[in-house]
């Protein structure tokens, strides 16, 4: 890996920080709203926050008319069909059991960023995703939950398909980051995302409308929006734009465990000693993949064509 690389980890880590609270803050705004409202919630009010800068910089968001479909689709994988897959997915097995398939999108980034953005994965980056992925089973294996598995093939499936949308994110994202900058990409996100869940929040809140509002859950909303879905979703597709797809998407293996930490902070529950081990092995896996990189990729000095 080049030097110049190394300074984009802070970016990373700090990304992964922002994509490891959630889970928590989510958890605690699912106490008095419902899920669509959530999501709405936190992509609404990242929206708002995007228009004094948007109004003040209007020409800078103005994308030409081949890159529309690109944008629609980089927003329909991702939050729209990521939130949807790994909600649902959680309805029908158990927390265990998403974080496991979660942790696949390392590998789909793989996958896509081969036959998209012909990444050739180097020897090392496979056995790093392989390490990372050990580590991150033990520490969900030996994480205890309460929460039922009605149907855990379908949720698996669900949520299975929840982390190749992800790691298909992170190929289309960065062929879209070769033309337009990441805050033009985050902000339409935010906005087709809000567009989408609107309807359906409202439709929630029809007919489920809360009964309180506590202080806490506004600020888990506060913090979903700014911190994971504007700061957050601004940090990755910053880190697209300069670092290979898998090198971004290895980070991901870090989220359970920074998950774990947010737990016992907030509901003290107390990691087991193969979690620590879990642990290592996760950061293990993340340094071998982020020191070797795929040999080859689309660069900056070749974008992606017309017909891509």
């Amino acid at each position: 890996m080049t030097a110049p690389q190394w300074r984009y980890l802070p970016h990373l880590l700090l990304m992964t920080l922002l994509f490891g609270f959630p889970f928590v803050a989510t958890k605690m705004a699912l106490q008095e709203l419902g899920v669509f409202t959530v999501v709405m919630g936190r992509y609404g009010i990242a929206f708002l926050a995007f228009l004094p800068f948007f109004w003040k910089k209007r020409h800078y968001f103005v994308i030409p008319r081949r890159d529309w479909g690109h944008f629609l689709l980089l927003t329909l994988i991702e939050p729209v069909a990521y939130f949807i897959l790994e909600t649902y997915g959680l309805k029908f097995t158990s927390p265990t059991n998403v974080a496991l398939m979660i942790a696949t999108i390392p590998a789909f980034a793989l996958l896509f960023g081969h036959f998209l953005l012909k990444e050739r994965a180097t020897l090392w980056s496979v056995v790093g995703i392989a390490i990372s992925f050990t580590g991150v089973y033990l520490i969900v294996h030996y994480q205890e939950s309460s929460v039922l598995a009605p149907h855990p093939v379908l949720g698996s499936v669900l949520a299975l398909g929840a982390a190749a949308c992800a790691g298909l994110y992170n190929s289309v994202a960065r062929r879209l980051s070769f033309r337009h900058h990441p805050v033009t990409i985050t902000f339409y996100q935010t906005l087709i995302a809000t567009l989408f869940f609107a309807p359906l929040a409202g439709w929630e809140l029809y007919h489920n409308p809360p009964e309180t509002l506590q202080s806490q859950t506004v600020a888990s909303l506060l913090y979903l929006a700014i911190g994971s879905s504007l700061l957050g979703y601004f940090l990755l597709n910053f880190a697209l734009s300069h670092l290979k797809a898998v090198q971004v998407a290895i980070f991901s293996n870090l989220i359970p465990a920074i998950t774990l930490l947010a737990a016992y902070v907030v509901f003290r529950e107390m990691l087991a000693p193969w979690q620590f081990a879990g642990s290592v092995l996760v950061l293990g896996g993340v340094y071998f993949t982020y020191t070797n990189p795929p040999t080859t990729g689309i660069s900056k000095e070749s974008p992606f064509s017309e017909s891509g």
